[in-house]
């Protein structure tokens, strides 16, 4: 006897499959990013390595369910075990700390390539487990269900559509919902839960019958065909890895903006093959439809490609149509040009799978080839596209090359048939000039356009795209369309003074870490107080724009105690063995790619055991482009971490940011000592317009009661609860600053001068400046309020 269930409770399960298996994906890829960092060869490691465990397990999994004549008992069996290895993988990697110390060991012991082969081997430990097993739902499903030969096509179509709606569902739903409003633990215990609830509702209204009969018929499958759908997920992982790249570069480089394309790719598989389940069974030729929709992939490859060189106009053209932000028209536009492609893409799988497959004999193992052969292409096209065609090619010459790709093979397989009419000829003649001809008439870089600057250096890296603009001697660095640093005042104000201000609270500093070289301007001021620097930069395209930047940096890249360090600066504080007198964590913006993960409480704890006795940490803090909540949150996590928390903000002229330093004790700063401090990079200070010691004293803007009245009852950003990576996007490309430095100063009640220490004559100098700067931070913030009261006027 074999089991059975009815059909609509089979596509339920098969969604709820999906789902789950989404889940798993993301959250397993944020896990291991803490651990091994979000450096591209990290992030890479762990997506292969779940790549080739879904592979891997399709094949086995369907080879062994020909010996099976109960697949959806043994499709039951499976979910259980999802269940329990993912929970096991969960445990070793979350509380077991012999991980985390094999990892430390080796990255202290080995090179870069010693540390890439252990985490890849952890990886392996970690992962291929459970994702074997989820990689063995799909043949088993196809084993079950596909039991007819004159609706093979249709109903692997089906569980297919089904099967990737609920990967969407899951994709779009961890993105926006699950781990913002329940954690990364509760969502990935959701998944954990599916699993089981399918092996429940399997078991709770199985029908025993006997076993079905099937018709094997007697053809043999097409083994071409398995080297046709290895190069089609080579291609459209290609294109995921190309797309998610290009967008980066017109401001969506958030964990929304990769939750959003993923989603676009995984709808538009499935609508592409909910399109196909309803006409494969009455295809007379299937390889030749086939060979067509690859021609189509690479015509709307081409179009995409055409679209993104306009993204920007498009956007905000609609976003005026519409009276929307532009981020939420971006994510929108960005949805739509991956949905697209997809939808031809959608239709490749199923429809190969059924030119490789004529009989439902062992169709088991057949399915589980077919998806073997298609993973390890998207295994291949994702490395070879991070690591190869767009670091050394470049992304305009990568979307040639997949365009042209795909045409090939088009016409690789159209040529199989018999007679080919002179229509087929012309119309593909004119999609090879059309699609070609899109991609030639375009120029082929890929950054923000702005009007008035000169584009002075242009790199594609392993981790980002890397720009610097000139006009009239100004420059600026913009890493994946971010403005990272440049050369006018309030760019080099934020870089000396993150460096200049918790080295001048350190007592005799020998050495100090930056997170993020940028131009470098922070390492040069760094250098200037005689100490060694590390500086931790995860691109370096960066570090190779450096000779742009000579008049903030003066050369520090060649400076022989600044060591420039290429890694994730996380992984790198968490597994690195050297602790320092000074940690200054310096990113652009909070949204930005992972840029969370560098300020959750975790994160400062690791700066916080990575500081000699008596060291200062520091964080560089926006006050613009977030809502006053959001600040809140951010000084509120330092200040957990570091109780001893003051906020310090610039005094010479209006800026951006403020500066938050946690000290081992309570801050209490000698003046003469401070002046003295000073002496060697009083220059340096010069430059910025910092004059004397009572400048740089009255920065201090909270004393560590205000900043505790400031963060009381404000919710902690942690790595579990990442609040502030989905908090306000509303926000992110608003940069007004006068709201948030209003309410930061409503929070000022001390008197700041018991910081201070010295004699009468110079605390009562120092009032004065405090005074002054005070009048200062009003008069500006009442000049915006006229500003905008103008504005709303009309």
């Amino acid at each position: 006897m074999t089991w059975t269930i009815g059909n609509n409770l089979l596509f339920l399960l098969v969604f709820l499959s999906g789902f789950a298996a989404l889940i798993y994906q993301l959250i397993w890829t944020r896990l291991l990013g803490l651990v091994f960092g979000v450096s591209s060869l990290a992030v890479a490691t762990v997506v292969g390595v779940f790549l080739l465990g879904l592979g891997l397990g399709s094949y086995f999994v369907g080879k062994w369910s020909e010996k099976s004549e109960n697949p959806l008992k043994l499709y039951m069996l499976i979910e259980v075990a999802i269940a329990g290895l993912s929970i096991f993988s969960y445990v070793v990697v979350s509380f077991l700390d012999i991980y985390q110390y094999i990892y430390e060991l080796s990255y202290n012991s080995f090179d870069l390539y010693g540390i890439s082969i252990i985490r890849l081997l952890l990886s392996i430990l970690i992962l291929l487990p459970p994702v074997f097993a989820i990689g063995g739902t799909l043949p088993l499903l196809s084993k079950y269900f596909l039991t007819v030969p004159e609706t093979l096509g249709s109903n692997f179509s089906r569980i297919y559509f089904l099967n990737t709606v609920g990967a969407f569902t899951g994709a779009l739903s961890t993105g926006f919902f699950l781990v913002k409003y329940l954690g990364v633990l509760q969502t990935f215990m959701i998944a954990v839960g599916v699993n089981l609830l399918i092996a429940g509702l399997i078991l709770l209204f199985k029908n025993m019958t006997s076993p079905r009969k099937t018709s094997p018929g007697k053809s043999l499958p097409a083994t071409y065909m398995l080297a046709v759908l290895f190069l089609t997920g080579f291609i459209s992982l290609s294109y995921e890895i190309l797309w998610v790249r290009i967008l980066s570069t017109y401001d969506l480089s958030t964990s929304q903006s990769f939750a959003v394309i993923v989603s676009g790719f995984l709808l538009g598989f499935s609508v592409g093959s909910w399109i196909l389940s309803r006409r494969i069974d009455d295809i007379q030729n299937h390889r030749h439809v086939f060979g067509a929709f690859c021609i189509l992939t690479a015509l709307s490859g081409a179009c995409v490609l055409w679209l993104f060189r306009r993204f920007d106009d498009i956007s905000l053209a609609f976003g005026n149509i519409l009276n929307a932000d532009l981020f939420s028209v971006s994510l929108g536009l960005a949805f739509l040009t991956s949905f697209i492609p997809a939808v031809c893409m959608g239709v490749l799988f199923p429809l190969g799978l059924r030119v490789y497959i004529d009989t439902v004999d062992a169709v088991g193992f057949k399915a589980g080839k077919v998806f073997f052969a298609n993973t390890l292409g998207c295994v291949a096209g994702s490395l070879f596209t991070g690591f190869c065609f767009i670091p050394f090619l470049g992304m305009w010459n990568t979307t040639l090359i997949l365009i042209n790709l795909s045409l090939i093979l088009g016409l690789v397989l159209v040529l199989g048939k018999q007679k080919i009419g002179y229509r087929y000829v012309v119309s593909f003649l004119l999609v090879f000039v059309l699609a070609n001809a899109l991609v030639f008439t375009d120029q082929k870089s890929f950054h923000k356009d702005i009007e008035g600057f000169d584009v002075i250096y242009y790199e594609e890296g392993l981790s980002g795209t890397v720009s610097a603009i000139e006009r009239k001697g100004y420059r600026g660095l913009f890493v994946d369309g971010q403005n990272v640093s440049g050369t006018d005042f309030v760019l080099a104000a934020d870089s000396k003074m993150l460096a200049h201000l918790p080295l001048l609270l350190v007592s005799e500093p020998d050495n100090a870490l930056t997170v993020g070289y940028g131009t470098g301007a922070t390492s040069y001021s760094m250098l200037l107080h005689g100490i060694d620097v590390d500086a931790v930069e995860i691109e370096q395209k960066v570090v190779d724009a450096g000779y742009l930047f000579e008049k903030v940096n003066n050369h520090s890249y060649r400076n022989p105690r600044l060591d420039i360090i290429l890694d994730d600066a996380r992984s790198y504080i968490d597994a690195g063995d050297i602790d320092y007198d000074a940690i200054v964590t310096d990113v652009t913006n909070l949204k930005y790619k992972r840029n969370p993960y560098l300020y959750t409480k975790e994160y400062f704890e690791l700066m916080r055991d990575s500081l000699d006795e008596g060291g200062v940490a520091a964080a560089w803090l926006p006050v613009g482009g977030l809502s006053f909540q959001d600040l809140q949150i951010l000084i509120g996590t330092f200040d957990h971490v570091f109780p001893h928390t003051t906020v310090w903000y610039f005094t010479q002229y209006p800026t951006h940011f403020i500066i938050v330093i946690g000290t081992p004790e309570k801050t209490r700063v000698n003046i003469s000592k401070l002046k003295q401090g000073m002496e060697p990079v009083l220059k340096d200070l010069k430059s910025i317009k910092v004059d004397n010691v009572y400048e740089v004293a009255s920065m201090l803007l909270l004393g560590e009661d205000d900043v505790d009245r400031l963060v009381a009852g404000a919710e902690l950003h942690t790595d579990n609860h990442p609040v502030l990576e989905f908090s306000d996007m509303g926000m992110y490309m608003q940069i007004d600053v006068e709201p948030n430095l209003k309410a930061l100063l409503d929070y000022q009640k001390e008197d700041l001068n018991q910081y201070f220490t010295g004699r009468e004559q110079q605390l009562e100098k120092l009032d004065e400046y405090f005074e002054k700067y005070q009048s200062f931070y009003q008069n500006y913030i009442r000049r915006y309020e006229a500003n905008m009261k103008r504005h709303d006027n009309g």
